[in-house]
């Protein structure tokens, strides 16, 4: 049997840190074909040109697609992504997309596989955070013909969209592999390649929130104002570039001085050990309220950006204000670290995805997608209100 052509989608040094070893692994196997598309983040000098550690990853067949350049809305980078993306898909006609998350070029992936009849695997749909997101992963979701999902709180949430029973695998989250690595750079060799000075540290990591256009600079203002405050060293990772991000890396200027190390972007297996050794995670970040608690560290999650994430005990939620933030970052420091929280899944994703990948059972379910009714306890709805004659 030829090999499957899978076609992987990266648009942000988070989703390729996770979906990196699964891509290594497809482009090894004798069974499978792998090209990645590289968009997005990726691409943009001000964010690293994180394309080079992809590069230096090992990955062979990629194609670079610039879809946007700076202060672009995200509907234009979706529309660009998409029209990109179809070409591409309709000379190479690959066998599946695999897409991750909750990006726009994650949803560019979804809908162009779904109208062009390409198979689009879908990898951790079925969660919950705040803003647009939801809407994004979601509507991923409902393109996707297969779904690798953490765990069965998301597979259960895919049931109530209406998703059908065998499209969906319980495979465990990809970046828990890593997370629970042995062979996790030391601290030293973080500090050393990334010129940090000091060993103890907070880690900030704020992100523009799209559904909240007008409060992203007094909202950044406030967590700068508390880290200002505070008295201990910081390690600033910028924003990504959602609508807002300007407002953000406006207020991060601020931070300025020997307490203060800023960078664009890091590999993701070296922001891991960063993250293990800090002593308070800060932000709004996925960061906090996934990887941290699985690697025991505090954090201090501010406002909605990742509402209804996670119940791990070590994450502590508080408002965009100054007091609030500086004294739930104190707070942090003082926790004992945690037990390392699990409610993402088990190690493994890897070689469950790859041998889903490999196997039949992934390419089994229609490209024909059935909506599932299911019993619903819906409340009844209010009546309309009456015409005005």
């Amino acid at each position: 049997m030829a090999a499957r052509e899978v076609l992987f989608v990266t648009g942000t040094r988070a989703d390729f840190g996770k979906l990196r070893d699964i891509m290594l692994a497809a482009q090894a196997s004798d069974r499978l074909s792998a090209r990645v598309v590289v968009t997005g983040m990726h691409l943009l000098r001000r964010y690293g040109y994180t394309v080079r550690e992809i590069e230096l990853a090992g990955l062979r067949r990629l194609h670079l697609i610039p879809n946007q350049v700076e202060g672009e809305p995200m509907a234009l980078v979706l529309a660009n992504t998409v029209q990109a993306l179809t070409r591409l898909v309709h000379e190479e006609r690959p066998d599946a997309i695999v897409v991750h998350g909750d990006r726009v070029e994650a949803l560019a992936g979804a809908v162009v596989g779904s109208l062009t009849n390409v198979r689009v695997v879908h990898v951790e749909g079925g969660e919950v955070s705040g803003t647009v997101d939801d809407a994004i992963r979601h509507s991923v979701s409902k393109h996707a013909h297969v779904h690798l999902v953490a765990n069965d709180l998301a597979r259960q949430r895919l049931l109530q969209m209406g998703e059908e029973a065998d499209r969906i695998f319980v495979v465990g989250s990809p970046e828990i592999d890593i997370l629970t690595s042995p062979d996790l750079p030391t601290l030293a060799e973080v500090l050393a390649r990334y010129d940090i000075p000091f060993d103890r540290y907070g880690v900030l990591v704020l992100h523009p929130v799209t559904t909240e256009p007008d409060a992203n600079g007094r909202n950044a203002a406030a967590v700068v104002d508390a880290v200002l405050a505070d008295a201990g060293n910081w390690v600033v990772i910028d924003p990504n570039n959602d609508e807002g991000c300007v407002a953000v890396r406006q207020q991060l200027d601020r931070l300025t001085g020997p307490r203060f190390l800023r960078l664009p972007s890091m590999r993701f297996e070296y922001f891991v050990s960063l993250m293990r050794h800090a002593e308070v995670m800060l932000g709004n970040s996925s960061a906090g309220v996934r990887e941290a608690p699985v690697l025991g560290t505090p954090s201090v999650n501010v406002g909605t950006r990742q509402r209804r994430r996670s119940t791990a005990r070590s994450v502590l939620d508080v408002a965009p204000d100054r007091r609030a933030v500086l004294d739930a970052v104190a707070e942090a420091r003082r926790m004992h670290r945690a037990p390392a929280y699990h409610g993402f899944g088990q190690p493994g994703a890897r070689q469950r995805i790859v041998a889903l990948l490999e196997g039949e059972a992934l390419w089994q379910p229609s490209l024909y997608k059935s909506f599932v009714d299911r019993a619903l306890d819906v409340p009844t709805a209010p009546a309309a209100p009456e015409p005005v004659a």
